[in-house]
Parts: structure tokens; C-alpha cells; sequence
């Protein structure tokens, strides 16, 4: 079934029935309305050549009708490109390297290069989209959408999903979370990401369900409006869990409501886990995902007794597999490059530009390289420990940051904390941690504190050289920590305390 199948058949089923929301300010769309605006794209951009070569970007902030533009150029065949409306002077470049014919948006003003910009309050194209000149894409798999991978951890990469990809994750992520047309999920994540689309709309849509969406994550008065929608799960990612950890929790009535709070994006910090659920009386159900793979990789089971806490779960709808260096399965225990093969998993990128030629995305065994590091415990659960551009070599001796960044976390006045290499004349690279902390914690003492932390429960070797009190620690739009960012400007942040120690201590 096609997502314009699915729209009409939610649409004539199900017509009176909420589609979506938006938080804030109690917009609502039924299943009904959301047929019509889906028919009117595609009436007016129905035509003699197929739809799929026109290519769209969408760059529109309002959180409805970014929705409701997606899921009407999706049902019309035309490939998506969803674009980060805060990313301001970097559309065009992002217009140039996607090959873009159009760019739809609700921005007052945009400039997107050489790419025509419609503006949605027009209503569909009165022209159509005309094809720009590049190559084809292959008749048996068209894109639906063109994504662009995180980029935290280093260049991003254009990924083509087809409409099957899609729709064949969305309905794993409805059956694992057992949505049906009675639930109701709050998403605060960005909608130009594949974890809101996948996760967020086509769940919802697959299930039939209702999803409340907003623009961004607001703290203020977060559980009233839950309570107000009588949402009955929650889909976040760790920045979010661990503002909540330390905010006023919900009644008892709306934490009873509420099934699961859903985390994804980056590992979990296990003391934000605990705080969060012992605060707030709501379990969390931990997820690990990617891009290539639309989205859901792994899961933790539904049945909260029988999840693993500080696990990203157990693979759903596909391989997973952890290699050492040689390419040979690691034992339980010890950890690896984490592998992932499936049917949903892509097979090519897109390189930039207007040429658009694909390179191969799996390596020579068909196997996705994703770059994560973890291991396996002896019943299959996944353990992410970082990634493997990450790892710090410290004289020979690999590092991998989470562990650090785990001890420093523990500390009850840390908020987050991160950890990058720096080059180190003798040992190549060593650890070097920052911290933000918690509002009346004074900073010096702090950092005195954690290098003692450091030095109980860490080896020579993986104690942090430098430790730094920030003011903030670098983000990607879903609250990943950006380590390149880090990296490459840490002149940027602002120093609240420091403390270093020598190499023979």
C-alpha cells in the first residue's frame, strides 16, 4: 500500500478521527481534512512523465503544514528533500549539492541559489515542477525522500529511501510499539529529521493513531500540555530525558497514561535513565537508529521488565553483527564494528551535485558499516559505546569517550559532558573532557570534583587530561552531541573553570 493509499483509506475510515496536532497553540487536523489537502498536491502535480523526477526541498517551520506539504508531495510521487529551516545561509549550498528543481517553504524570505523558491501560502506550483537536467533516477528505485545523514560526527551523506523503505519501517516501529488507532505520541523532534518522519508521521499513519507535534522542545509546562492532550507516549532523545530528569514530573494520572517515553538520536546516559524514570514515573524504551536504515535499527522490548538498561535493545526487521578488525564476529562482551544487512537498509548514497551518481553504501559482504562501535551481550542485546571516529588512541591504548563521559555524568551537578582527543606530544592523543553543570554549582569546585571522580573509577590512561567547565557543549539539531564541533572550535565556548593534570598522575 502506497502512503496515498493510506491517506484515503485513513481518510475514508477514519475521517472524523485526529490525524494531528500541533502542541502549543491546539491546532488539529483530522484524518479527513488531511485527505484533502494530501489530494489537492497530488491533482496539481499529476502529469505525462512520472513524478519521482521532479525533486522537491521543503523548508517550512510550521509543524502542520510541513506535515500535511510532506505527506502530500510523498503521496504525488515526487522525491522529498527535507530541509532544516534554521539553516538560513547554507540553502543554497544545500539546494546545489541535492539538485534540487523547486524549494516549497513558509520562510518570509529565503534565497535557496539557482533554485526556484515557491512559497506554501500559493498552495501547490499552478505550473507544476519542471525536471531539472541530471541523470535519471533507475525506473525500479525511485527515491521518495533525500536525507541528509547527522553530520556530528563528520561530513554528511546525501541518503536516497524509497517509499517502500519507509512504509516497511514505519509499520515494524507501529507493531513494536503496539500503536493502534487509540493512542496518541507527542513528538518535539525536528521534522526535517528521519527519526520524526519515520517514527513520528508514518507510525502514526501506518497505525491509524493521532500524533501532537511542535516546532521544538519547550520545558515550560511540558507535562500540563501532555496532560491537556492525553498523550500516551512520548518520543524524545536523551537531551530532552535529561532536562526532564531534573523538571517537576507529571501527576500520577498522566504518568499512568503515558506508556513509554521513546529515546533515540544518541546512547542514553544510564543516570539520566534513572533519573528520568524515578522522577518521573514514566518508562523509558531505548532505540538506536540511523539514516540508512529509515530510521529504527534496534529496540528494547515493549514489556518493561524485560529491557536492558543502557542497551539500544534488540534488532528489529534486520542483521546486526559486530566485527573486530579482521572482520571475524566478536564474543559477548567485547566490543566491535557494529554491521547491519536488510532489505530496508540502503544500498547507495548520493554523492552532491548536479551529476548525483551513486556510490555504493555496503561493503564488498553486503553489509552496512555504520560506524558505531558496541558489543553484545550473551542474549543479543546491543551496547553502543561510541563511534569508531571517536575512539582516541592514548599511546596505543584505545579510549572510547562514553566510558569517560558515563563517570562524569554520574556527578549529580553535571548536566552533560563530553569527550574529545587532543593531540599529546609523546602519547599521540589523550582525553580531554567538558562539562556543563547545574545552576548554583560552582564551577572550580566542580572540576576538582570530577578529576577526583575520574581517578577512582578510570585507569591512568582514560583519565582526562584537561577538564573543562563550559557554559554549553555543542549540538546537532536532535540534541547530539557534536564532537567535530567540539573538535574543530572549542575557542568558541566559554572556559568556566579548568583543570589539568600531568601526564605521570
Amino acid at each position: 500500500m502506497s502512503i496515498a493509499d493510506l491517506v484515503a483509506l485513513r481518510a475514508r475510515g477514519a475521517g472524523d478521527r485526529l490525524a494531528l496536532g500541533v502542541g502549543k497553540d491546539g491546532r488539529v487536523l483530522t484524518y479527513a481534512e488531511l485527505g484533502r489537502r494530501t489530494a489537492v498536491w497530488s491533482a496539481a502535480l499529476s502529469g505525462p512523465s512520472p513524478a519521482w523526477t521532479r525533486r522537491v526541498g521543503l523548508a517550512v517551520d510550521d509543524p502542520l503544514d510541513f506535515a500535511t506539504t510532506y505527506l502530500g508531495l510523498l503521496a504525488a510521487g515526487v522525491t522529498v528533500a527535507t530541509l532544516n529551516p534554521e539553516a538560513g545561509p547554507d540553502h543554497p549550498r544545500q539546494a546545489a549539492q541535492l539538485a534540487l528543481d523547486l524549494v516549497v517553504t513558509d520562510l518570509p524570505e529565503m534565497a535557496a541559489g539557482e533554485c526556484p523558491v515557491w512559497q506554501l501560502r500559493d498552495g501547490p506550483p499552478r505550473q507544476g515542477i519542471p525536471t531539472g537536467a541530471r541523470a535519471p533516477w533507475p525506473a525500479s528505485a525511485p527515491p521518495a525522500v533525500l536525507l541528509s545523514s547527522s553530520g556530528t560526527t563528520g561530513t554528511p551523506k546525501i541518503v536516497p529511501l524509497s517509499e517502500r523503505q519507509l512504509l516497511a519501517v514505519a509499520g515494524r516501529v507501529a507493531a513494536h510499539h503496539r500503536l493502534g488507532p487509540e493512542e496518541l505520541g507527542y513528538s518535539p523532534l525536528p521534522l526535517f529529521h528521519v527519526n520524526a518522519q519515520v517514527v513520528g508521521l508514518l507510525s502514526a499513519l501506518v497505525a491509524g493513531s493521532g500524533l501532537v507535534v511542535d516546532r521544538r522542545f519547550h520545558r515550560t509546562d511540558f507535562w500540563a500540555l501532555l496532560a491537556s492532550w492525553r498523550v500516551t507516549w512520548l518520543n524524545a532523545v536523551p537531551a530532552v530525558l535529561a532536562i526532564l530528569a531534573d523538571a517537576p514530573g507529571p501527576d500520577g494520572d498522566t504518568a499512568a497514561r503515558i506508556r513509554f517515553a521513546r529515546s533515540a538520536s544518541a546512547p542514553l546516559p544510564p543516570p539520566v535513565h534513572a533519573r528520568f524514570e524515578a522522577n518521573t514515573g514514566v518508562s523509558v524504551l531505548e532505540t538506536y537508529g540511523m539514516t540508512e536504515a529509515a530510521s529504527q535499527v534496534t529496540a528494547n522490548p515493549l514489556d518493561a521488565a524485560e529491557r536492558r538498561r543502557g542497551s539500544a535493545g534488540l534488532p528489529v526487521g534486520l542483521a546486526l553483527r559486530i566485527v573486530d578488525e579482521e572482520g571475524l564476529p566478536c564474543p559477548p562482551g567485547v566490543a566491535g564494528s557494529v554491521q547491519i544487512r536488510g532489505q530496508d537498509v540502503v544500498r547507495h548514497y548520493v554523492e552532491p551535485g548536479a551529476a548525483q551518481r551513486l556510490r555504493p553504501a555496503r561493503n564488498d559482504d553486503g553489509w552496512l558499516v555504520t560506524g558505531d562501535v558496541g558489543h553484545l551481550d550473551e542474549r543479543g542485546f546491543v551496547f553502543l559505546t561510541g563511534r569508531a571516529d571517536d575512539v582516541i588512541n592514548c599511546g596505543g591504548e584505545k579510549i572510547y569517550p562514553r566510558e569517560i563521559e558515563d563517570v562524569l555524568r554520574s556527578h549529580p551537578a553535571v548536566t552533560e559532558a563530553a569527550v574529545v582527543g587532543r593531540p599529546d606530544e609523546v602519547l599521540g592523543r589523550c582525553p580531554v573532557a567538558y562539562v556543563t553543570a547545574r545552576p548554583g554549582a560552582e564551577p572550580a569546585e566542580l572540576a576538582d570534583a570530577l578529576m577526583r571522580q575520574c581517578e577512582a573509577h578510570l585507569g591512568r590512561t582514560r583519565r582526562p587530561r584537561r577538564l573543562v567547565v563550559v557554559d554549553r557543549v555543542p549540538t546537532g539539531p536532535t540534541g547530539k552531541v557534536s564532537r567535530r564541533q567540539l573538535e574543530q572550535d572549542p575557542a568558541a565556548l566559554r572556559d568556566l573553570a579548568v583543570v589539568e593534570r600531568s601526564r605521570a598522575s
